[in-house]
């Protein structure tokens, strides 16, 4: 290899690490708040959010407890939600970035079939309620032991979980877990890493066919209501609705 032919070599590298430094999604240092003491489902309110995927996140917790919360009214990221589910990957300090894993919403193929055929006004919509239902139910839990399926009906003090989709179409998802479960004491250690991971919204859909929902005349819920149906292609004129979320947070846990 010629001088020349070096020199557009490295610098081919050069341009390749630096494309790929550009494309990762940066940590986001992240300061959570005591509980003080409230309950969760009520008074978790989002104080942030992504700018691509108009996902607002927050997070509380307590000595016991991390309490999360996230909400969107976003058409593509609820479209990717409901159809993909969400996947929340934990590092604790010290351990590796996908340590512990929570998915939730789990969806079968029975919910895709199921989210398919809705084509009717949401969120006044009783199938996708009796979707939403057959949603909180089960989640997935992944630690060094392997994974393990969730009852969410039976409350048993571990983890809880819960999708909603409120009249006015925003979506709200909360997640409570046991620092515990997380290998977590708050006066050893109280830095976590939180990877909040959505697929593309023709994931799991294949042939190129993914659910959809259709924001009414002006952008208003109002005006013409939401409606999901199944569609092909990105109706929102380019192609950044498909693309996944991932976000990545460095989270200082409270110690009150």
């Amino acid at each position: 290899m010629n001088m020349k032919h070096l020199i557009q070599y490295k610098l081919l590298i050069l341009i390749s690490i630096f494309f790929a430094a550009c494309s990762a999604s940066k940590t986001i240092p992240y300061n959570a708040r005591w509980n003080a003491p409230f309950s969760f489902v009520d008074e978790v309110k989002p104080d942030q959010e992504d700018q691509k995927s108009r996902l607002k996140y927050g997070i509380i917790n307590d000595q016991e407890y991390v309490y999360m919360t996230f909400k969107t009214r976003d058409p593509n990221t609820i479209q990717k939600i409901l159809s993909n589910g969400v996947t929340l990957q934990f590092a604790p300090e010290g351990e590796k970035n996908n340590a512990y894993t929570l998915q939730f919403p789990v969806l079968t193929k029975e919910d895709r079939k199921a989210l398919r055929q809705i084509d009717i006004d949401m969120p006044n919509s009783l199938g996708l309620k009796l979707l939403l239902d057959s949603y909180n139910k089960e989640a997935l839990w992944k630690d060094k032991s392997g994974s393990h399926s969730l009852n969410l009906v039976i409350p048993d003090g571990s983890i809880k979980a819960n999708i909603s989709l409120d009249h006015l179409g925003e979506l709200t998802e909360q997640i409570s877990i046991p620092l515990s479960l997380l290998g977590i004491n708050l006066q050893e250690s109280n830095r976590l890493g939180l990877n909040i991971k959505i697929e593309g919204a023709s994931a799991q859909s294949g042939g190129g066919l993914s659910p959809r929902i259709g924001v009414g005349l002006g952008g208003g819920i109002g005006m013409g209501g939401v409606g999901i149906g199944l569609g092909s292609g990105n109706r929102y004129g380019n192609g950044s609705a498909d693309k996944g979320v991932d976000i990545k947070l460095e989270v200082l846990l409270s110690k009150n």
